[in-house]
C-alpha cells in the first residue's frame, strides 16, 4: 500500500508538468517530488509519468490513478471546509480575476464586502492570464471563457462592452479619423498574440482589417497607460477608460461586446466563504450594470 502523503505530489506534477513547478507550488525541492512519485511508482508497480521535452504526461495507469486521487482530494477538502466552517464561518477566500476587472472594477468596491462580513480576507490575485480553479491557483476564478469542466459550478457573471480610446495629444498629431476607414492611418495598441490566454482578446480585426500595431502588451492596464501616453488607440472596456479624463472616445459608434464567467469547484460551492463572496460579485455587476455596458 502505497502512502497517501504521495498523492499530493502526484497531482501537483500532473497539473504542473514539471518538477520544478510543482515543486515550488509544494514548498519543497524537485528532487523531493521526484523521490514521492518514484516511491509511488514502486509500490504500484508502474510508471506514472512519461517525461518529455514539454514536461511530464500521464501514462495509462497515472490516468487511472488521477481519478481516484482527485475524489479522495476532494473528501480531505470537504472535511477541512466542515471543520473550519464549524469553528469560524468566514476566513480567507482566493480571487482569481483577469487583470482589468480585477484591477479597474473590484477592488476598488470591496469594501461593501468587508464591511458585510467583518473578518473575511480576499486575496485577489489579478493577473493578465488565466487562473486556474482546477490547479487550487484560486477558490474562485473569474474568466474570459466559459469553462465546461464538470467539476465546476459556472455562471455568467456580466456582459461588458469595449470601445476605441485615445489621448488628445495623439489624435491632434495623427491623420484624420472620420470614420472606420481612416482606421487603418493609425497607430494600435494590442495584445501580443501568441501570448493571449482568451481568443476573446482577439477584437483588433473588429475594428480594422490591417491594424498598424506598434506597441503590444500583454496587460491591458499598460496598454491604458499606453494610450495616454500618446502612443496609440487602444480599445479598452469602458468601465476602464469611459471617464479617464486623458483619454477620448474615438468613433463612439464602434463598440463590440464580451463577457465574463465566474466559477467554482462544486465541492466548494456550498462554503460559507465561498458563497459571501460569490453572491457579492453577482450582485456587483448586476447593480453596475449601467457601467459595464455603458455605450
Amino acid at each position: 500500500m502505497f502512502d497517501w502523503n504521495d498523492l499530493r505530489f502526484f497531482l501537483e506534477l500532473q497539473r504542473s508538468g514539471r518538477l520544478l513547478t510543482a515543486a515550488k507550488r509544494l514548498n519543497t525541492t524537485h528532487s523531493t517530488v521526484a523521490r514521492h512519485i518514484e516511491t509511488i511508482e514502486q509500490s504500484l508497480g508502474t510508471a506514472l509519468f512519461v517525461q518529455h521535452a514539454q514536461g511530464y504526461e500521464l501514462t495509462p495507469a497515472g490516468q487511472a490513478l488521477l481519478k481516484h486521487a482527485e475524489a479522495m482530494e476532494n473528501v480531505a477538502l470537504l472535511a477541512q471546509e466542515e471543520i473550519t466552517q464549524a469553528i469560524a464561518p468566514l476566513g480567507k477566500i482566493r480571487l482569481g480575476v483577469t487583470e482589468g476587472i480585477g484591477i479597474m472594477f473590484l477592488t476598488s468596491r470591496l469594501g461593501a464586502l468587508f464591511e458585510r462580513y467583518p473578518g473575511l480576507e480576499v486575496e485577489l490575485v489579478a493577473v493578465p492570464r488565466f487562473v486556474s480553479i482546477l490547479n487550487r491557483e484560486a477558490e474562485i476564478s473569474i474568466h474570459l471563457d466559459r469553462p465546461h469542466a464538470d467539476m465546476l459550478i459556472t455562471r455568467k457573471l456580466t456582459d461588458y462592452r469595449l470601445a476605441l480610446y485615445a489621448s488628445p495629444a495623439y489624435l491632434a498629431r495623427a491623420p484624420r479619423l472620420k470614420n472606420r476607414d481612416d482606421l487603418s492611418q493609425h497607430q494600435w495598441i494590442g495584445y501580443v498574440d501568441d501570448l493571449l490566454f482568451s481568443q476573446e482578446l482577439l477584437f483588433l480585426d473588429d475594428f480594422c482589417r490591417s491594424p498598424n500595431v506598434t506597441l503590444r502588451s500583454t496587460s491591458v492596464v499598460a496598454q491604458q497607460i499606453a494610450a495616454r501616453a500618446g502612443l496609440g488607440i487602444a480599445v479598452l472596456p469602458n468601465y476602464m477608460a469611459k471617464d479617464d479624463p486623458e483619454l477620448v472616445r474615438v468613433l463612439p459608434q464602434e463598440t463590440i461586446q464580451r463577457s465574463y464567467w465566474i466559477s467554482t469547484r462544486r465541492e466548494l460551492h456550498k462554503s460559507v466563504r465561498l458563497r459571501v463572496v460569490w453572491d457579492f460579485l453577482l450582485e456587483l455587476c448586476a447593480r453596475e450594470q449601467g457601467m459595464l455596458l455603458s455605450d
